[in-house]
Order: structure tokens, then C-alpha cells, then sequence
């Protein structure tokens, strides 16, 4: 291991309380999206207000916020960026990602100051355009995710004065970093202004032409359907070594409308291996892959890190449907007695159920409790229902923002998306 800089482990937060839980789990940084202007428009995001609380609670931490301006920008919106744009250097933000040359250059006439990232929407894939965006005032570019770890340490070497920044986990896109029409074509629902259908996720069939009678086609069917431009998630937990010693700066998660539980585990999980590779004894640990699998997610793939794609990096079998073992059913608040916390329900859970809480540090400890203090109406109760602020009693220390799991029957699933992003 070479001895420099401790890479970045980057989170995604799409709201107040998952950005907190995200530093509670050991993100160094979070990227967010204000109320306009990024490709996230169904998540809830963050107005004026809420940006300038969250930008002084991160520099609290010592830790680091971006925000997104990754749209490709239309002619009235690029009128009424530079309000929106002086206001985040106000704010102090740390950078702004940018993916459109127009937004960038508006960046620099009404922010000087301000840093810029250029986002992976922008596509580069060459060590030239990394160092096109380099010469133009970007001090860190994201690379496309279609990029094999050796392209990425060819990049490294040739423009060694720019940081570098790659997506280690979460969803992929049949499309060119993103690049896609079929949300709009179908949908009337741009991709690229934050308010996609995910048709590629979708049942298709093609057929032959000539066949139509006969309902023949050229592609494989299954009794589920045909999905053919529907990718697995990228998972990188076990060559992350690998990815650290290309020389890149930053290890980006994505999800900002994924849930406290898909954020906080899979940013605890790459912390520990980090952890583990700065130690100078790095070996992996088939821990975090099983703990990746308790989150809600597409089935997992290698993306295009250790060479071209194929088949079984693509998921024909279903489409929008998740796969995961734990559900997340409630979130620490705080101690309230010896032995006695405050609890937020988040899903529907029973006394008899054997609880797990999650902790920044450690593995899952099991536990129970005997009942559930509704402290609305100041009952005891054997099951709780979403939505209630409870009171439990256990020998298990727990601190705010730590979770409460359930392992879930075989078979069963949950939707990771957060409610309020819809």
C-alpha cells in the first residue's frame, strides 16, 4: 500500500435524517440536492433553510457536503441559477457537481470561489477529457461508471493533479451514465431532470416482425417476462482494495431515495474494509457482502470495474422487484432511564420478534423486549404500529441514530424506497 491520502468514503443523502445517520455510520462526506436543479426531483431534497442547517451541522462534524447541479440545463434555468448558485457560496458549500458546460461556466462567473465536480453525467472515459475539465477549473471530475480499473489508473497517472471520483455501489443504468430516453419517450418523464420512470426496469416483448400472428420474437422469455435493459446493482465490496489502489480520491455511493437502513449499512460496510486496507493487513471479509445483502437491492454485479460486461451483469428475470433478508423497523432516539429508550417505529413489529440493533461499530446484537410503551396514549403494548414513538426496555446500551432490525421469513421483501420521496 502506498503511502498517501485516505481515500473518501461518499454518501448519499436525500433528506436531513439521512444525512445524519450517513455520518453517524462514518461517511467523511455527504452529496445532497437542493430543491431544484438535480437529477433527483421525486426525492425530497433540501430547501434554502434546510441546506444552510445542513451545511453547518456536516462543518460541525469536520466533514464535507456537495451539492448537485447535474441537470443539463435549458435556457430558463440557466436565467435563474446564479441566485440559487451565490446562495450555496454563501452557505459555504465544499463543491457543487456539475455535469453541463453552460452550468459550469455560470458556476465560475457568479462563484469564483467555489469548487466544482464535475458529475459522471458528464461521461468521461479518457484521461483527456479528465484533464480538458482539469484545465477549465474542475477540481475533481466523477468518472462515467463504464470504466474498468484499469482505465481508471491510466487516468490517474496521466492527470495526477485532479481528483478523482468513482461510484463503488448502488444502481446502474442500461444507458450511457444515464443518458437515457425511454423514461421520456414512454413516460413523458425526463431522465435527465430528476423524475425518471425507470421503464428499463419494465416487462418488455419484442416481436419478430412477419410473426405478429403467431406472437413469435427474437428474444429470451421466461413465465416472469422479458427484461432486457433491466442492470443488477453495482457491488465493488469485494475487490475494494482494487479500486483504492487505481488512485482515486473519493468512493461514491449512490441512493440519495434510498432508505437510513440501505444508506447506514452500506456505509458502514465499506468503512469497515476501508478500515480494514488502512490497517497494512487488508483481507477481505465475507461479512460485508452478507450485510450488503440484508439492505433491499436488484441482485448484485462486478459493473464494469474488472472488464466488459456480459449477461450476468444484466437481471432477466425480474423487473422492478428487490431482494433483501432484514427489514429496518425502528430508529434510536434517545436514553431515556437506566436500561429504558425512546424508540421511532418505522414498521410494524411485535414483542415476539427477536430484535437486532445495528451500531456504527460491531456486528448486529439480538435482542427482546417483553413490550412497547406506546407513549402516546402511555401503553404497554405487544406490537407497535408505523409511526409511533415508543419506549423500550433492554440490557442492550444503544445511542441515538442507531437501528433496530428484523430478519425477514424466506422469501419475503421489502421496498427500499422511502415513502416520503414519492
Amino acid at each position: 500500500m502506498e503511502n498517501r491520502k485516505r481515500v473518501e468514503l461518499l454518501a448519499p443523502a436525500g433528506n436531513m435524517e439521512k444525512l445524519k445517520t450517513a455520518f453517524h455510520f462514518g461517511a467523511d462526506a455527504c452529496f445532497v440536492g437542493g430543491s431544484s436543479f438535480n437529477l433527483r426531483g421525486m426525492s425530497s431534497n433540501f430547501k434554502n433553510k434546510e441546506l444552510k442547517e445542513a451545511v453547518d451541522y456536516v462543518h460541525s462534524l469536520g466533514k464535507k457536503i456537495y451539492v448537485t447541479l447535474n441537470i443539463f440545463a435549458h435556457n430558463t434555468e440557466i436565467d435563474y441559477l446564479p441566485r440559487f448558485i451565490k446562495k450555496l457560496d454563501e452557505f459555504g458549500v465544499d463543491a457543487v457537481i456539475v455535469a453541463d458546460l453552460g452550468v459550469f461556466q455560470t458556476v465560475r462567473e457568479h462563484a469564483p470561489n467555489l469548487k466544482i465536480h464535475v458529475s459522471t453525467q458528464a461521461n468521461n472515459t479518457n484521461w483527456m477529457s479528465v484533464k480538458t475539465w482539469k484545465d477549465l477549473g474542475a477540481k475533481r471530475v466523477i468518472l462515467a461508471r463504464e470504466m474498468s480499473l484499469k482505465e481508471i489508473k491510466t487516468i490517474r497517472e496521466k492527470v495526477p493533479d485532479v481528483e478523482i471520483e468513482v461510484f463503488i455501489h448502488g444502481a446502474m443504468c442500461m444507458a450511457y451514465s444515464g443518458r437515457c430516453l425511454l423514461s421520456n419517450y414512454f413516460t413523458n418523464r425526463d431522465a435527465n431532470r430528476g423524475i425518471c420512470a425507470q421503464d428499463c426496469r419494465w416487462n418488455y416483448k419484442v416481436i419478430a416482425e412477419g410473426h405478429e400472428e403467431t406472437g413469435a420474437h427474437d428474444i429470451v422469455e421466461n413465465e416472469e417476462g422479458t427484461y432486457m435493459f433491466n442492470a443488477k446493482d453495482l457491488c465493488s465490496i469485494e475487490f475494494i482494495d482494487k479500486v483504492i489502489e487505481t488512485g482515486v480520491d473519493s468512493l461514491k455511493i449512490e441512493g440519495r431515495m434510498k432508505s437510513i437502513y440501505y444508506n447506514s449499512t452500506v456505509v458502514k460496510q465499506y468503512k469497515r474494509a476501508l478500515d480494514n486496507y488502512y490497517s497494512g493487513n487488508y483481507k477481505y471479509d465475507p461479512d460485508w457482502l452478507k450485510e450488503l445483502k440484508t439492505i433491499s437491492h436488484r441482485q448484485y454485479s462486478n459493473g464494469f470495474y474488472l472488464g466488459p460486461t456480459s449477461e450476468k451483469d444484466q437481471n432477466y428475470e425480474t423487473g422492478l422487484s428487490y431482494s433483501q433478508t432484514y427489514r429496518l423497523v425502528a430508529n434510536v432516539l434517545e436514553k431515556v432511564d437506566t436500561n429504558k429508550y425512546k424508540i421511532q417505529i418505522r414498521n410494524k413489529v411485535y414483542a415476539t420478534e427477536t430484535l437486532e440493533l445495528v451500531r456504527p461499530i460491531g456486528d448486529a446484537v439480538k435482542f427482546k423486549v417483553e413490550n412497547f410503551l406506546n407513549t402516546k396514549n402511555n401503553e404497554f403494548q405487544e406490537y407497535v404500529n408505523p409511526n409511533t414513538i415508543a419506549i423500550i426496555e433492554t440490557d442492550v446500551e444503544m445511542g441515538p441514530m442507531d437501528l433496530i432490525r428484523i430478519k425477514l421469513p424466506e422469501g419475503q421483501s421489502d421496498s427500499d424506497m422511502d415513502t416520503e420521496d414519492f
